[in-house]
C-alpha cells in the first residue's frame, strides 16, 4: 500500500516537472476562483445588510435607533394613561378602611354628607354607591344622593369635596377632608354655590379626560 502511494506522488511530482506553466496556471486560476467566491459572497451579504438596513428606516421614518426608543415610550405612556381612564374608579378596601377608622363620629354626634355626582360620568354611579356605603356604614353620618346635570366647573381630578368656605373649612368639613386624603384618595376644593346647601358634598364628576 506505501509502495503505491509512493509511485502516485513521484508520478504527480513529474508531471509537474514537465509542465511547470500548466500546473502554476490552474493554481492561479483556482486561486482567482476562490477570491472571486468569497468577494461575490462579502458583496452579496453586504447588499442584503444594507437592504435590510433600508426597510428598517423606512419602518421608523428615518429615525435613529434613540428617536424610535423615544417614541416608543411615549406611545407607552399614552397607552398607560388610556388604560387608567378606561378602568373605572372604585374605592378599594384599604381606602374604605382608613375612612372608616378616620371618620367614627364621637357619641351622639350627627353628621349630614350629601354625595352628588354626574349623570354624564360613565363611572360616577359606582363610585358613588362605593361611597355611599362606606358613609352609611359609620354611625352619626346621615348620607344623601341626588344627580346633575350639565356641570359647568368640574373639578380637575374628577371628585370634590364641596364646602361653605374653602379658606375656613368647618370641624366636621375638615375631618372629611383629611380622612380622604390620608386613603390616598385625590380631591378638589370647591366653594359652595348656593347658600341653601347644608353641610359638606361629595361631587363627583367626569375628569377632564374623559
Amino acid at each position: 500500500m506505501l509502495d503505491r502511494m509512493l509511485r502516485y506522488l513521484m508520478w504527480e511530482l513529474g508531471a509537474v516537472i514537465r509542465a511547470p506553466v500548466t500546473f502554476c496556471a490552474a493554481v492561479l486560476v483556482t486561486a482567482a476562483l476562490i477570491s472571486c467566491g468569497v468577494i461575490w459572497s462579502f458583496r452579496s451579504e453586504t447588499t442584503l445588510l444594507r437592504r435590510q438596513l433600508s426597510e428598517y428606516r423606512d419602518k421608523l421614518g428615518g429615525a435613529s435607533p434613540d428617536e424610535a426608543r423615544t417614541a416608543l415610550d411615549a406611545l407607552t405612556d399614552e397607552v398607560t394613561a388610556l388604560q387608567a381612564h378606561l378602568k373605572p374608579r372604585r374605592i378599594t378596601a384599604y381606602q374604605r378602611e382608613m375612612i372608616t377608622k378616620r371618620l367614627q363620629a364621637s357619641t351622639g354626634a350627627q353628621y349630614t354628607l350629601a354625595i352628588v355626582h354626574e349623570g354624564a360620568c360613565w363611572d360616577c354611579p359606582q363610585y358613588a354607591a362605593d361611597f355611599d356605603g362606606i358613609f352609611r356604614g359609620i354611625p352619626g353620618w346621615l348620607v344623601s344622593n341626588r344627580v346633575v346635570m350639565g356641570l359647568t366647573q368640574r373639578p380637575p381630578h374628577g371628585l370634590a369635596v364641596v364646602v361653605a368656605d374653602p379658606l375656613r373649612p368647618s370641624a366636621q368639613e375638615s375631618v372629611l377632608l383629611q380622612a380622604l386624603q390620608e386613603a390616598g384618595i385625590e380631591l378638589d376644593v370647591q366653594g359652595a354655590r348656593s347658600p341653601l346647601d347644608k353641610g359638606p358634598q361629595l361631587l363627583l364628576a367626569a375628569t377632564t379626560t374623559q
